[in-house]
């Protein structure tokens, strides 16, 4: 009898589980910002942003030019290039390079969107991305990513953002 109520008890708990991950997954796939339910690199997840976001090639990551830190000052000095930093907006927020636009890796399709407009005016124009600095590679994702839409004097910043800030360079706050 205590064996029957034991199972009888389980079935209950695995009924109520079972509820209760398709209750989950109904939800998180027809939420704004769903999880995904497999793994994806940040390089997975920005070619799945450039994919719904334009018709373009598949995202691969190929070498990109890059800039020290002196032509980088006389970049953002002379007002040059289009400044572009990819870090997430709340470290953009907390400072950034004067004159900077921020279209980050981490929400690279809506920030692309949002700034469309300006962005393809520079189609042609030299743009610099930065992001952190060291191993951060979302200035790299960035850059492929708008080379892959067309985008023809991208160039990158390895130093970023630590290597600005420790050399004294000037920076502006949001």
């Amino acid at each position: 009898m205590k064996l029957g109520a034991v199972g009888k008890d389980l079935a209950g708990v695995v009924g109520l589980a079972l509820l209760s991950l398709i209750a989950a997954v109904t939800i998180n796939r027809f939420s704004a910002h769903p999880l995904p339910l497999v793994h994806q690199s940040p390089s997975e997840r920005l070619q799945g942003e450039l994919t719904r976001l334009v018709a373009a090639p598949p995202f691969e990551s190929f070498p990109v030019d890059t800039v020290g830190l002196d032509e980088f000052r006389s970049a953002v000095d002379q007002k040059d290039d289009l400044i572009i930093d990819a870090r997430s907006s709340h470290y953009y927020q907390r400072g950034h390079v004067p004159g900077a636009i921020n279209l980050s890796r981490d929400d690279f399709a809506h920030d692309y969107i949002r700034l469309r407009p300006s962005l393809e005016k520079a189609k042609d124009a030299p743009i610099a991305v930065y992001c952190s600095g060291g191993d951060c590679h979302d200035s790299k994702m960035v850059a492929q990513a708008l080379t892959s839409l067309g985008f023809s004097q991208v160039r990158v910043f390895l130093g970023g953002w630590d290597a600005w800030t420790a050399a004294g360079m000037p920076t502006e706050r949001q």
